[in-house]
């Protein structure tokens, strides 16, 4: 299968509980915990994901546009939420043995991090999703949102 197809696991719809840090960067682990609901979408052949999330008990709705090229044989994922409606900088990489790194630069509360992604689980019916920021040029990680996946009960 084409990497292309590489986000095909996530077409459908999922109930999701985040685990999401309270206040990043400062070495807390002070996770507060929280659902959501995600519908995603696979187009072109695989080339385009699009999923679109509802944060209810946070009052925002979030959406990741993801864009492979097999030129350079990696994906673009972006991120935007009804809160700020800013397309957030993309994180770029690819799948290697099962599991997705995509990694980038953006602004935590104005200060310049490292973004990672990271996919696993995408071959189960549990795919897990986590996020981490690095604030000393990617010497330490530290994760901050963790989302698991699971397909709602029929």
């Amino acid at each position: 299968m084409s990497a292309a197809h590489d986000f095909d696991f996530n077409h459908g719809d999922w109930d999701v509980t985040n685990r999401r840090l309270k206040v990043r960067g400062v070495g807390s682990d002070d996770w507060e915990v929280f659902p959501s609901f995600e519908t995603a979408q696979v187009l072109m052949d695989g080339a385009v994901s699009i999923d679109e999330s509802d944060f209810p008990t946070k009052g925002f709705r979030g959406m990741t546009l993801r864009l492979y090229d097999p030129g350079q044989d990696r994906w673009a994922i972006y991120w935007i939420n009804s809160k700020d409606g800013q397309l957030q900088p993309p994180v770029y990489g690819r799948f290697e043995n099962g599991r997705g790194v995509f990694a980038g630069d953006d602004f935590d509360d104005g200060k310049p991090v490292k973004v990672l992604f990271d996919w696993s689980g995408t071959d189960t019916e549990t795919p897990r999703w986590s996020q981490a920021f690095s604030y000393d040029d990617g010497a330490t990680w530290e994760t901050n949102w963790i989302m698991e996946f699971r397909r709602p009960a029929r």
